[in-house]
């Protein structure tokens, strides 16, 4: 019976206090996928098929990357390229998470080119590809590390 009683208690302290204690931690300080990605990058985007994309240029990028209002599953990337020292604006797009391999894609079309953008971000260095569709030919690899 005291087996019993004391089983309860501790039951309950787990339920009451331990359980919402841990969910209370993960939730507030824990940081979320799109944590990981949102801040500062800086480093290089890399041509890597010239045949296909002959006018395509090496180049060094800064991205900074905010997350999308209302959108908790995607992020908003402004990218410059460094040109004579200075950053020039290269555009903006939205990144969406996808959960089954772990990366932020963005895919644009337009009546000159459809294309995939594919991010993905160990720690302070993300790494990513830009893929001609549909041949999934990749024309540029990146290569940049979180600002502190």
């Amino acid at each position: 019976m005291k087996i019993f009683n004391s089983f309860g208690r501790l039951r309950r302290l787990v339920l009451f206090f331990v359980i919402p204690a841990l969910w209370f931690t993960a939730t507030s300080w824990g940081d979320t996928v799109r944590d990981r990605i949102i801040g500062t990058w800086r480093g290089s985007s890399t041509c890597i098929n010239r045949e296909v994309a002959p006018a395509c240029k090496d180049e060094q990028v800064i991205y900074r990357i905010k997350g999308t209002a209302g959108k908790p599953d995607a992020v908003t990337v402004e990218a410059d390229k460094i040109v004579d020292g200075k950053a020039v604006p290269m555009g903006v797009l939205e990144f969406a998470y996808q959960s089954m391999d772990g990366s932020w894609t963005s895919e644009i079309e337009t009546a000159r080119f459809h294309q995939l953008w594919r991010l993905v971000v160990r720690g302070a260095t993300m790494t990513g590809t830009l893929s001609l569709l549909p041949s999934k030919t990749i024309v540029r690899k990146l290569e940049l590390h979180k600002e502190k």
